[in-house]
């Protein structure tokens, strides 16, 4: 416990670590429980690292999985020593080189199909994620030998040219590399590159435990490696530091490339969209992250296909030319989802951007936002 004569300097220092990433937390709230001041379950994990990187070493996850109150923290974290912190053998540059042929398998509506980038972009995050942490996924535990899921957090893809103007047998190049910030938060950029055309791509991941029966409690953990030679930033990097502040509502607007994008809960349309097994969900159940852009774009269809002046099939016309994904919560299979048109707005160039959201059916929880600008085919 704290000695008298220095509570109040170990309390200021660790305070203000926390005020530098939740401004509105006061004293008085350091020894009220985490459910009663609503701290986001980012910004924990970005004060989880910012402490360990004070106390000079990892905080256990058995003793992480006890904290109630932003006091137990620090008071674990005063009575740590206080040595040079490295929890990584060998940190080198995590990277991946390969090349791709699209073929059939890779396209879909006479373009390069978007359900099947983001599985290629999720797989390698996935793969150089592994290979830093020298193990297999499904080798992937926490300290209590819980098995761990890369839970996608955000994805954003942006491309030269709308995903119509792929061809067939073009060869994509795609070069990629990923970091972490702490243990938990992980961020790769890939870019993939045809004869005339760029797709660049950000994800990031955090960990999560399942609940066998229930994918609406997916509990955040970090992985107990004894080896982690990914690259470590030294502050949590701007993708990751946006989506902190949208969820928690302190960030009004997003923009990709020149587009800017209001976040407001306000729709012009809405409908339900029912769960296919067979294709929404992955190998272990949860809704697989590349499904919510798919589901998102057959309710926005059915909004545009049903206009009076659209005589034009909407998916044979307009084609993605970049998309924004911040994800929140999954659902169970017998869930079903709304889907949200909050707005959109017609642009120069041919160009549309669509602001929309998914929400759990349920619970009408927030599952995602999603940003889309789409350019209609010439």
């Amino acid at each position: 416990m704290f000695l008298k004569s220095e509570k109040y300097t170990i309390m200021e220092k660790y305070i203000k670590i926390i005020q530098g990433i939740v401004p509105e937390i006061k004293e008085k709230d350091i020894k009220l429980p985490f459910n009663v001041i609503r701290i986001d379950s980012i910004d924990l994990v970005t004060i989880r690292v910012e402490f360990e990187r004070e106390i000079g070493e990892v905080i256990p996850d058995s003793k992480w999985m006890c904290f109630e109150s932003l006091f137990d923290m620090i008071d674990y974290c005063n009575n740590q020593e206080n040595v040079s912190f490295s929890n990584s053998d060998d940190v080198i540059k995590n990277k991946i080189l390969k090349e791709i042929t699209i073929d059939m398998p890779q396209m879909a509506i006479q373009a390069l199909s978007e359900n099947w980038l983001f599985k290629e972009l999720g797989n390698l995050h996935w793969q150089m994620l592994c290979d830093g942490l020298n193990t297999k996924s499904f080798e992937l535990k926490d300290e209590l030998n819980n098995r761990l899921y890369a839970t996608f957090v955000r994805i954003s893809i942006n491309s030269t040219v709308p995903l119509n103007q792929f061809n067939e047998n073009e060869t994509l190049k795609i070069e990629g590399e990923i970091n972490r910030f702490g243990n938990s938060m992980y961020f790769s950029n890939i870019i993939l590159k045809s004869r005339e055309s760029i797709i660049n791509a950000n994800l990031m991941t955090s960990f999560s435990i399942r609940n066998e029966s229930d994918n609406t409690k997916l509990v955040k953990s970090q992985p107990n490696s004894a080896k982690n030679s990914i690259e470590e930033f030294s502050m949590n990097p701007k993708f990751g530091n946006e989506y902190r502040l949208i969820k928690k509502n302190e960030l009004d607007e997003i923009k990709i490339g020149n587009v800017t994008f209001k976040i407001h809960d306000n729709f012009i349309f809405e409908t339900t969209y029912t769960i296919n097994p067979y294709y929404d969900l992955n190998g272990v159940g949860l809704l697989y992250f590349a499904s919510y852009p798919i589901i998102s774009d057959v309710c926005e269809a059915n909004y545009f296909n049903a206009l009076d002046n659209n005589h034009d099939r909407w998916e044979l016309t307009y084609y993605t030319l970049s998309r924004d994904i911040l994800y929140y919560a999954n659902c169970n299979i017998n869930d079903e989802i709304l889907y949200k048109l909050n707005s959109f707005s017609f642009i120069e160039n041919n160009t549309v951007q669509i602001n929309s959201s998914l929400y759990r059916r349920s619970d009408n929880s927030l599952m995602a936002r999603i940003f889309t600008i789409k350019r209609k085919q010439s």
